[in-house]
């Protein structure tokens, strides 16, 4: 008798960032959790502001992230969830309304709500005019309407003449999408799909309560920072800031006459985004370059380069939060993650800015995130898994049928994913 071994269920993620490409593959066990195999990284040249600047070098970096990973694991990752941010990305609140098809109901004289009629009106919320490089990356549902009926979940079933769709659509160049894709296919892989990057991180640091009741992820990355906001359940905003931590350093760097990556360690290693008065001004001395005399600051002296840009940044996100039409329903105000978050009294700044609730979003969800993958620099790529984790039932299916945009799926697969982010 011959015993077959069962293929482990992998599900891979690749957040390819403007200073590092971070790399994840996990198991799903029979319960659907997620252990974490192997985590990879490696330094990134090739990209700015979540654009690919150049393709050789991001190529090499997400192969060596990759192999990293893989030996960690000892498997070998095939298809990837992949992470995209960038000012390349736009957002926008839409809706599509439809009459309901009298179709073959159960109850006569009514008019059943079937997947077809979600299907329809699915396209009328989608179906904007948009630049010829532009496509949709996501429909994200926020609710459904039936007659006068609002805050519908799922209408599958109601009875109604009128059945209407509120969503919020993110798109993308697609000569962008296009140059990630290839990046990352030339590398070894096959992209499952492409992920708004708040989005992935939301799915590892936020829980259900928080997007049920109102909450905006502000993610701090390197090159940019990403935002959005769940109020009800639906996602009600998104939004790219066009820079990250790497302004912060830079401004040191100017300031200081030293290099980047001094600047950088004087960052990590001395900063405070808001210094405290309990601790004490401690004097830095500053390496010289290019045969200069070393020089001195100190540790208030260094924060007061740091915060003003922070303030820049936290107060263009808020900015960004009052567009929502829902800033003042947010009840657990503002999640601070990335990489840009690890600050000193990051908290404290952030609080002083927003007025609001904060905390610090570290990875949730996934088994072996304490050794591997626990800072809030791993957030958008471990979220990739749950994101995969959610989206599973089409894992392993191709997704770019004869000519098919890899951005515009088949409208039966939406359908099934809108319900499926759906509360």
């Amino acid at each position: 008798m011959t015993t077959h071994e069962t293929q482990p269920r992998l599900i891979s993620g690749l957040d390819v960032g403007t200073t590092k490409v971070a790399a994840v593959i996990a198991q799903v066990d029979d319960q659907g959790r997620l252990a974490l195999l192997g985590v990879g990284c490696a330094s990134s040249t090739g990209i700015r502001k979540g654009m690919v600047i150049n393709v050789k070098e991001t190529i090499a970096s997400i192969e060596a992230a990759v192999e990293e990973a893989e030996t960690q694991a000892d498997v070998k990752m095939d298809r990837v969830y992949v992470a995209l941010s960038g000012e390349q990305i736009r957002s926008m609140n839409n809706a599509g309304v439809i009459t309901v098809s009298r179709g073959e109901s159960r109850i006569p004289s009514t008019q059943e709500i079937t997947e077809d009629d979600v299907e329809r009106v699915l396209e009328q919320a989608k179906a904007i005019t948009l630049p010829a490089e532009r496509e949709i990356l996501h429909v994200l549902p926020q609710e459904f309407k039936v007659d006068q009926q609002e805050g519908i979940k799922d209408p599958l079933g109601h009875i109604g003449h009128r059945l209407e769709a509120r969503v919020h659509l993110v798109t993308i160049v697609s000569s962008a999408a296009q140059n990630m894709v290839r990046c990352v296919e030339a590398a070894g892989l096959y992209v499952e799909e492409l992920v708004l990057a708040p989005l992935a991180s939301a799915h590892a640091v936020l829980e259900d309560t928080e997007k049920e009741q109102g909450v905006v992820l502000i993610d701090i990355g390197a090159g940019t920072t990403d935002m959005i906001v769940y109020y009800d359940g639906g996602v009600r905003h998104t939004a790219v800031i066009p820079f990250g931590g790497n302004r912060v350093t830079n401004d040191i760097a100017q300031i200081l006459h030293t290099t980047f990556q001094n600047a950088e360690e004087l960052k990590q290693n001395h900063g405070f985004a808001k210094f405290p008065a309990t601790v004490k001004n401690e004097e830095i001395t500053i390496d010289g370059i290019a045969g200069r005399q070393p020089q001195a600051t100190t540790q208030k002296g260094l924060s007061a380069i740091i915060e003003p840009r922070l303030d820049e940044i936290l107060s263009l996100c808020r900015n960004e939060i009052r567009k929502s039409e829902v800033g003042d329903k947010l009840t657990f105000g503002a999640v601070l993650t990335g990489g840009g978050t690890l600050l000193k009294e990051m908290e404290e700044k952030a609080g002083e800015v927003f007025n609001a609730d904060i905390k610090i979003g570290y990875p949730m969800h996934v088994d072996g995130l304490k050794d591997m993958a626990s800072s809030p620099e791993f957030a958008t790529v471990t979220g990739l898994l749950l994101y995969g984790l959610e989206h599973e039932d089409k894992y392993g299916v191709p997704k770019r049928p004869g000519g098919m945009s890899l951005l515009i799926r088949g409208l039966g697969t939406q359908v099934k994913d809108f319900f499926r982010e759906l509360f």
